[in-house]
This record gives C-alpha cells, structure tokens and sequence, in this order.
C-alpha cells in the first residue's frame, strides 16, 4: 500500500472516530439535559422514515441555527457552547474523506 493513501486513509477514519464521539456525545446530553430542545430539534428515536440518527441533520440544524427558534434558553446556550466544535468536527471529516478519495485516485492502493 502507497504510504500516502495509508496516512490519508488512517487520517480519514480517525476524523470519523472523533466526529462519531462527538457527535453521539453532544445527542446524548442534549437529550439528557435539554429534552425540549432535543424534541425541537426533530431526533428521531432510532428509526423513522428508514432513517437513523443522521450526523447531517444534526449538523444543518446547528449550522443553520434553527435552535434559537425554541424556547429552551439554557438548551441555546448548550447548542452555542458546542457548534463549532461540532461543524468541525463534521468538515473535518468531510475533507478528510476528500483528501483520501483523491489520494487514492492519484497514488493508488
């Protein structure tokens, strides 16, 4: 295996590790601590629609700030605090993933 597709591929699963913690993290204690917001923000409970928990909707519901429209202040705050660790965290790994696909096509396996 080409070192730089390994370095590239090893980068792009370690973005997903930590987007996963993060992301899984910041759902369990928004439902825990802000169980209105946690409504708010439409999470389903595992399945609905065929759908499980998506990291996208989590992230447009956060990037775009839709949380500001409920009326659970402190669950604001929480969501504010961790916005931009989250939006990182997710373009992390989509450029990430990016950059391993592009390594991959030029270098090869």
């Amino acid at each position: 295996m080409n070192q730089l597709t390994a370095v590239a591929g090893i980068l792009f699963a370690a973005a997903i590790v930590v987007e996963t913690v993060v992301w899984l993290a910041f759902l369990h204690r928004l439902k825990a601590r802000h169980p209105q917001l946690w409504l708010h923000a439409e999470q389903p409970l595992i399945w609905q629609d065929r759908t499980v928990l998506s990291a996208r909707s989590t992230m447009l519901y956060l990037h775009h700030r839709e949380y500001v429209d409920s009326l659970d202040r402190d669950g604001i705050r929480y969501c504010d605090r961790y916005r931009t660790v989250m939006l990182a965290a997710y373009w992390f790994t989509a450029i990430t993933g990016f950059a391993a696909l592009m390594t991959l096509a030029r270098y090869g396996w």
